[in-house]
């Protein structure tokens, strides 16, 4: 039981960024770049708190998640939120 905390906060991270960017892409008339941002900063921010999360885990002194996580905690959302725009732009293409 002591890993659900950084097992959901890496499931979150890899969830939110895609659900987030589909849901204000949909329902708000945020611009495409706007909503990207908002949803690549939440999977971000959750990716920190995971790798905090799962640093106190580590022996002291080995930091290293933290670093990565700061450093290139970025790329999974990007990653999440461009194949959710190619879905989404590929499923509006059909319906037209």
């Amino acid at each position: 039981m002591e890993n659900f905390a950084p097992t959901a906060l890496l499931i979150a991270s890899l969830i939110v960024p895609a659900v987030l960017f589909w849901w204000l892409r949909t329902r708000s008339p945020l611009n495409g770049f706007v909503a990207a941002a908002v949803a690549i900063a939440a999977g971000w921010a959750l990716n920190l708190a995971w790798a905090f999360v799962a640093g106190n885990d580590l022996p002291q002194g080995d930091m290293d998640t933290m670093s990565i996580a700061t450093r290139f905690g970025w790329f999974c959302p990007t990653a999440l939120v461009s194949i959710t725009w190619l879905v989404l732009r590929i499923k509006s293409r059909r319906k037209a």
